[in-house]
């Protein structure tokens, strides 16, 4: 029994050294596998990085709204006498989208014409009277003073002229009011004619032929499409670059392929405290009426144009656990360059770093270069 751990530890002994013999063994094995790869060329294609303008652009979300859009009521009530224009026609300031039965409005204008005659005849006939009344004053105002007419035959004739020009003052406001009797009629007459206020599209219709309709009651909405509305937000972050006038690009699903051109138009004062976005709006034209009112859109506006940006080719671009890099190739050496990605134009891609125009990088091979890798460039 006293004889067992000298025997375990001789079993141990040839293990232990076993092991420090391995370990003497490794670290040359490391160092030449080390010295391998820092021998080794990789070959690889390469690229030169690309100065190009950049147009700098913040995205915007919104919906498009018409420019002006009015809903249009019945000026007088009466019986629908014919529909002129429906849903979806294009119309122009002033022209009919509906006609109310004129029968009575027009009985009522005859009147109101006639009425104005009379009152105007009457009229002339008081100015005749009072033209009498003031020749037959002076004459004896001249007598009296020559003391040729009493003191009561003057008074009468100074009566007759007041009453005249009494009643020459009724009979005018009689005219004035029939005559605006008369304008109103006219004016009734012409609003049988329900017109469109605006240059635009008939949106909906509300009224029927053959109905009766009252005065006020809505018969129309039309919008203005010619120019649209686009209403949106950028995020707060791009407060500073947001100007009147900057070019805007707007994309609507229905027409994913084309881009709207448009201006921005209006910038919120204030940032709102809750989405911490900033509202926008721009104008953007529509003249062959694609867009339509409540697209939901998206937008570009255009804040600057940036000269002399590195843009190198995709496959030059090296992306790992989050860390995107390029390759530069001097004199037959990779150099390991971090980068931040920009924006696209075709195949190429802008880069932010340590890279400048007129540099090569490589294209390919990228899994397997690391900085101070020596190269072959292969064509």
């Amino acid at each position: 029994m006293k004889r067992k751990p000298l025997y375990i530890a001789l079993l141990a002994l040839p293990l232990i050294i076993g092991a420090g013999c391995s370990g003497e063994k490794q670290k040359p094995a490391d160092a030449q596998k080390t010295a391998a790869a820092a021998d080794q060329v990789l070959s690889v294609k390469t690229a030169h990085v690309e100065a190009r303008t950049m147009e700098r652009s913040v995205e915007a979300t919104g919906t498009l709204f018409a420019l002006e859009e009015a809903v249009v009521s019945a000026e007088v009530t009466g019986r629908v006498q014919r529909i002129a224009a429906d849903l979806g026609d294009r119309v122009k300031t002033g022209q009919a989208l509906a006609i109310i039965d004129t029968t009575d409005l027009r009985l009522a204008l005859d009147d109101a014409k006639s009425a104005y005659r009379t009152n105007v005849n009457a009229l002339d006939k008081e100015r005749a009277r009072l033209a009498d009344a003031e020749t037959t004053l002076k004459r004896y105002d001249e007598l009296y003073k020559k003391g040729m007419v009493s003191n009561s035959q003057f008074d009468t004739a100074k009566m007759q002229f007041d009453v005249a020009k009494a009643q020459l003052s009724e009979a005018e406001a009689r005219a004035e009011q029939s005559n605006a009797k008369m304008d109103l009629a006219k004016e009734k007459l012409d609003d049988a004619t329900i017109k469109s206020p605006i240059d635009g599209e008939v949106r909906e219709r509300f009224i029927s032929k053959g109905e009766t309709v009252e005065a006020n009651k809505k018969a129309f909405a039309v919008v203005s499409t010619g120019v649209l509305k686009f209403r949106g937000t950028v995020a707060e972050t791009a407060v500073p670059y947001m100007k009147q006038g900057q070019a805007v690009a707007i994309t609507v699903e229905a027409f994913r392929d084309k881009e709207f051109k448009g201006v921005l138009k209006r910038v919120s004062p204030a940032v709102d405290a809750d989405t911490r976005t900033l509202a926008i709006e721009a104008e953007v034209p529509n003249l062959k009426g694609e867009l339509k009112p409540g697209f939901f859109a998206n937008g570009r506006i255009f804040t600057k144009k940036e000269s002399g940006v590195p843009f190198v080719p995709e496959s030059a671009v090296y992306s790992f656990v989050g860390i995107t890099k390029v390759f530069v190739i001097n004199d037959g050496v990779a150099h390991e360059k971090t980068v931040k990605t920009g924006g696209r134009v075709g195949s190429l891609i802008e880069i932010e770093g340590d890279v400048k125009p007129g540099d090569t990088v490589a294209s390919t091979n990228l899994a397997n270069l690391f900085e101070g890798a020596k190269v072959n460039i292969t064509e």
